[in-house]
């Protein structure tokens, strides 16, 4: 994939993130918690992925027409509510803040930790610890980009080599259809992968989160130990 196409699809796998961590103030502290201790203990290790000053990057820098996607618009609409409920006068924002209740307050602080969020993979990026976090928070999040992002000829296949269009088409609709396709050109091609891959739920690599399940059957580090140590007795 061009470095164009993975900064258009990390834009968008960031907002994603926004979205679901929008949603759950509990991994909105941890998050934050870890920006904190990687800033605080570990100097220049650059490992956190929440920007806690705030700074807010602007995907649509990176990801042309994001802001109108369906995932786009509800982050707006979603950040426009918080706006309309803020008091014009910033001097009375504590009062309003600290008057919330629990849950409503929980909730503004996630959506304000959400916005900072920059998961955003650019050429020649040197911050492969806080992409690293990326991919931690997104499984904390349960990211699921299938409710964001569609496999389109404009957001991807036609972005990509014909090889690539088999690849997805192999792995989300089999490869009896990807051989329907083979001898197609990359438009045409381009556009018979997009119906059909709309039924299904497939996913460039880049916007997939690891799945629970995976991590279960890796093999548990400290049974090798407990081993050796039986042995020894």
């Amino acid at each position: 994939m061009s470095d164009t196409l993975i900064r258009d699809l990390t834009a968008h796998r960031t907002l994603g993130l926004r979205i679901n961590l929008s949603e759950q103030p509990d991994v909105a502290i941890v998050a934050v918690t870890h920006a904190f201790a990687a800033q605080i203990f570990y100097i220049g290790a650059n490992a956190h992925v929440v920007g806690i000053q705030p700074v807010k990057t602007d995907l649509g820098t990176h990801a042309v027409g994001i802001e109108d996607t369906p995932a786009g618009k509800v982050w707006s609409d979603r950040h426009a509510n918080w706006a309309r409920q803020m008091p014009r006068d910033v001097a009375k924002l504590w009062e309003f803040v600290a008057e919330l209740d629990h849950d409503s307050r929980m909730a503004l602080f996630a959506h304000c930790t959400a916005l900072t969020v920059d998961a955003v993979k650019l050429p020649f990026d040197l911050r492969p610890r806080a992409l690293a976090a990326a991919s931690r928070l997104a499984e904390a999040v349960d990211l699921d980009m299938t409710g964001y992002w569609r496999p389109t000829v404009q957001a991807y296949l036609g972005r990509v080599t014909k090889a690539v269009i088999l690849e997805a088409v192999r792995e989300g609709d089999g490869e009896e259809a990807a051989e329907r396709l083979s001898g197609m050109k990359k438009a045409e091609m381009a556009a018979a992968a997009e119906q059909l891959l709309a039924a299904t739920d497939w996913l460039p690599s880049v916007l997939r989160t690891a799945k629970a399940e995976d991590q279960a059957r890796a093999p548990d580090p400290t049974q090798g130990h407990e081993f050796c140590s039986q042995a020894a007795e």
